[in-house]
């Protein structure tokens, strides 16, 4: 195990049992200073009463709301009918402390004849943890199916989504195979959407961000062959960064692009801070300063002002012999310091050497200038620990969630992994 100079207050494992899978672990803090946590789960097979038999498992949606100090203030687990598969992309909560859960089912929440395609769905909870409604929804024909990424909510508690659909998804879908937003309001009716599509070219949105101070929304992502800018093709390198920016009525405005030519960008998740500042975490083979050689992906951290103007970009992970680094998510504190986490093969400390294990999950600090503050790395040989999701508190608390095949901090959790692989939360000093 590898960590460096890092102080833990607390942590806790959760699993169901041999041979179960939890992971896509989300996490997300509300303004008293609670802490949510969404994952799925394998199920357990079960009698499905529309076909009289029985099925194998599918997997569940688990959720749970902890205070600062460890206490589980409630948990609930949601599942579809038998053999249904949720997948959990992504968690955002609103000013009243609701919880609002998206992902992906292959299957339904109630019993219906019909093939099982691949549907998006919401969940709102209130503050108690009770369901306040389910929305599922999908594209017309069943062959095709709908992906959402990751979810925001504004402060009256409309929810924003954004992913990718390989058929039409939208009055203005004109090519299958391309990204999407949409907009639920606060009790779960679908208000718009929008399909962002440009022929010839493949569109991944994978981040969403409200802008408390101007109400707008921030989708990121990567594109390929396209030029956000004009809506046209090419792009500017393989694969490209872009930024755009929303209305509340779903009105869009080109905000950023980054590419190097020949080379990839990719953007995992977006963040605002308190000033306005839009930020990107992700990773790249192209040289921001490391040179990574033909083989290695770094993590890369791209700022911009409320403009759109780039302020800086910093680059960590190993630049060498295939080598990858990867952010999964971003946050940002009061004072606008950058947190980010993810997974790592190599030694990010020094930029330089292998990983623990498999993959060693990390969360580093920067300044709001782009200083390295911290770089935390924990990992065990032959194991595998993902970092997925990282908030901040009111006071300054930092959060982290993933998950992970084997108990590396045995004094801390207080209990071994019971599954195949287990989710994690862990508060820093």
């Amino acid at each position: 195990m590898r960590e460096n100079s890092v102080s833990l207050e607390w942590a806790s494992l959760y699993g169901e049992g041999p041979n179960k899978i939890a992971r896509d672990s989300k996490l997300a803090v509300d303004e008293k200073g609670f802490v949510y946590v969404a994952a799925d789960i394998d199920s357990d097979p079960s009698y499905n009463q529309l076909i009289n038999e029985w099925v194998v498992g599918g997997k569940n949606l688990i959720i749970a709301k902890y205070d600062s100090q460890k206490n589980e203030i409630w948990r609930r687990s949601i599942s579809g009918v038998p053999g249904a598969k949720l997948n959990v992309t992504g968690i955002a909560v609103d000013p009243k402390g609701n919880a609002y859960v998206t992902g992906s089912i292959i299957g339904s929440f109630e019993y219906r004849l019909g093939l099982e395609k691949q549907d998006m769905f919401v969940i709102k909870f209130n503050s108690n943890g009770a369901i306040e409604w389910i929305k599922q929804t999908g594209a017309e024909d069943e062959r095709y199916e709908v992906s959402p990424r990751k979810i925001t909510v504004d402060t009256f508690g409309n929810s924003y989504i954004v992913g990718t659909s390989n058929e039409p998804f939208g009055r203005n879908g004109i090519k299958r195979g391309n990204g999407f937003i949409v907009k639920f309001d606060t009790n779960g009716n679908q208000v718009w959407i929008e399909q962002l599509s440009i022929p010839e070219a493949d569109i991944i949105p994978t981040g969403v961000a409200f802008d408390k101070v101007t109400g707008n929304i921030y989708m990121s992502g990567y594109g390929r062959n396209a030029n956000f800018a004009t809506n046209t093709t090419p792009g500017i390198g393989q694969d490209d960064l872009f930024i755009l920016k929303y209305d509340s009525n779903g009105n869009r405005q080109f905000f950023a692009q980054l590419g190097v030519p020949l080379k990839s960008v990719f953007g995992n998740a977006i963040t605002v801070d308190r000033f306005g500042n839009v930020l990107v975490g992700g990773y790249s083979d192209a040289d921001f300063g490391l040179r990574p050689d033909e083989t290695s992906h770094l993590g890369i951290i791209v700022k911009y002002d409320s403009s759109g103007v780039q302020q800086w970009i910093r680059q960590f992970g190993p630049p060498t012999d295939q080598k990858s680094t990867m952010i999964n998510e971003i946050t940002t504190d009061r004072a606008g310091n950058v947190f980010t986490t993810g997974q790592t093969n190599g030694f990010i400390k020094f930029n330089d050497g292998p990983s623990v294990g498999n993959e060693d999950v990390f969360v580093t600090k920067h300044s709001s200038s782009g200083e390295v503050q911290r770089l935390w790395q924990w990992g065990m040989v032959r194991e595998t620990m993902v970092g997925s999701g990282i908030g901040t508190d009111f006071d300054g608390n930092l959060y982290t969630t993933g998950w992970v095949t084997h108990n590396i901090f045995d004094n801390i959790f207080g209990n071994e992994v019971t599954g195949a692989m287990d989710i994690f939360l862990i508060k820093f000093r």
